[in-house]
């Protein structure tokens, strides 16, 4: 079998190394550039931290950029997996006046929430992730 998340970091880094080059302005780069470099983000972080890293550095933008992306490689068991913990753990932060920031997240966590996030990273690394490589792999290079 082969290695799907190491043909879709190869297959990508032309793009990383573009958002770098602009300075990590996510309007320098199309639509599909976007959304390459969103699901690079969001597998790496997923792949070694999870969910929780990926939302504290990227943000709710670059969380939509890659559900985008998800959602259009037709990864369609791992968009509803994520928009629920996301609307689980995530959501009752929109109008949190304790939040100034994203880092201001993990205190307010709860139990049950870090049980969530770790469901997801479990099962991200088990099956989506690959799975997610393989589809973002073959649809982004066929474009």
């Amino acid at each position: 079998m082969e290695d799907y998340s190491e043909i879709f970091n190869r297959f990508a880094k032309e793009y990383v190394d573009k958002f770098q080059s602009a300075g990590g302005d996510w309007d320098k780069l199309s639509s599909d550039e976007q959304e390459i470099v969103a699901l690079w983000s969001l597998c790496a972080d997923m792949f070694s931290n999870g969910f929780l890293d990926f939302f504290l550095i990227y943000g709710y933008d670059v969380y939509l950029i890659a559900m985008r992306g998800i959602e259009r490689v037709g990864c369609k068991k791992l968009y509803k997996l994520i928009e629920k913990v996301y609307k689980k753990v995530f959501d009752k932060f929109q109008n949190d006046k304790r939040i100034t920031a994203y880092d201001d997240i993990p205190q307010y966590l709860t139990e049950r929430d870090e049980e969530i996030l770790e469901d997801l990273f479990d099962k991200f690394d088990e099956v989506y992730g690959e799975e997610l490589c393989e589809a973002a792999y073959k649809f982004y290079s066929n474009l």
